[in-house]
């Protein structure tokens, strides 16, 4: 399989995407990034003899690739993700796939309409306890959620400036802080687990560095169809690896702890040993999966589609935090 790789420059193509790639065999035939430094260094890192761009439809134009594997700067995202629509180029694309919903609501729309493959890296679906809290919920097991509790806790942000990625800590590239990096996973498995969002109540702090992106974000969501509250906390405000904590209550069930291994505690019933994936495994696994995905027409864990309503759920946060008031979806 021929795959071009745009925006080679963001930490997670050397962390994780190209590794998980070459390791299955694939031809990389182009690659690119803003920054010239960036395709150079990314070339040497991995031996690759390919031609490099520092623009992402030069190497479209001049390159035939099965599907396309991307990552930006946050502000970049949307227009890579319309141009890739456009030329009707499959593609898998890092999240947040943009700073505004409403920009990127159209070209899902048009990914739909034209029927062009798109895979978002919603890699949190992967997780163990996840899983089988979707196939319940889809098998009408879950009960009506009472409550969901998700806490990403992660060291400081400086470690993207080591990376190669000091756009992290612009908040006109990057969009703000946390809410931008991690605030996908938890507002998505809210909504894939437990219901759409109809009011977004979020605060902010910026105590700890007081820099232009904040520290720590702490979300509350309310389900639309069932009531259900839902609260999210991600931050930057650890010395260093990450702290993680997960909990759905149903009338049904409870579940607390991690998201890739626990007991589902169930009323009047026994309960449920649940082991699976639970850590950064989740990304070459997502790699694997995608590919095969494509490979064999059926549907990614998630697509562009699925990544508008959580565009749309961090923009009204943003709004909510600096208004310190309740944003109500309609």
């Amino acid at each position: 399989m021929k795959v071009a790789f745009i925006g080679v420059g963001h930490w997670h193509a050397a962390e994780f995407y190209l590794p998980a790639l070459l390791k299955r065999g694939v031809e990389i035939v182009a690659i690119s990034d803003e920054e010239q430094e960036a395709v150079d260094r990314i070339a040497a890192e991995f031996d690759l003899d390919c031609p490099g761009y520092t623009d992402f439809r030069r190497l479209l134009d001049e390159t035939e690739a099965d599907i396309v594997w991307s990552s930006a700067p946050h502000d970049s995202m949307t227009e890579i993700a319309a141009e890739l629509v456009l030329r009707e180029q499959a593609f898998h694309m890092e999240k947040p796939m943009g700073l505004d919903w409403e920009m990127l609501q159209p070209v899902a729309a048009r990914a739909e309409q034209k029927g062009v493959f798109t895979s978002v890296a919603l890699v949190s679906r992967y997780y163990g306890v996840v899983r089988r809290l979707r196939e319940m919920r889809e098998a009408g097991e879950l009960g009506a959620p009472i409550h969901y509790y998700y806490r990403l806790f992660a060291g400081s942000p400086e470690r993207y400036i080591d990376a190669h990625c000091p756009w992290m800590l612009d908040p006109v590239r990057a969009g703000g802080g946390p809410l931008f990096n991690f605030g996908p996973h938890i507002i998505d498995l809210f909504i894939h687990l437990v219901d759409d969002v109809a009011e977004v109540t979020a605060r902010q702090s910026d105590a700890i560095r007081h820099a232009q992106i904040e520290d720590h974000t702490t979300l509350m969501l309310v389900g639309r169809e069932t009531g259900a509250i839902g609260v999210g906390e991600i931050s930057y405000t650890i010395p260093e690896g990450y702290e993680r904590y997960f909990s759905v209550t149903s009338d049904r069930l409870h579940v607390g702890g991690d998201v890739g291994i626990g007991d589902i505690l169930i009323r009047d019933a026994d309960n449920e040993h649940v082991e699976g994936m639970n850590g950064l495994e989740v990304y070459d696994h997502y790699v694997g999966d995608t590919l095969d995905a494509f490979a064999s027409g059926r549907q990614p864990v998630a697509t562009i589609s699925d990544m508008v309503p959580v565009l749309r759920v961090m923009n009204a946060a943003a709004e909510s935090a600096a208004v310190r008031g309740t944003v109500v979806l309609d």
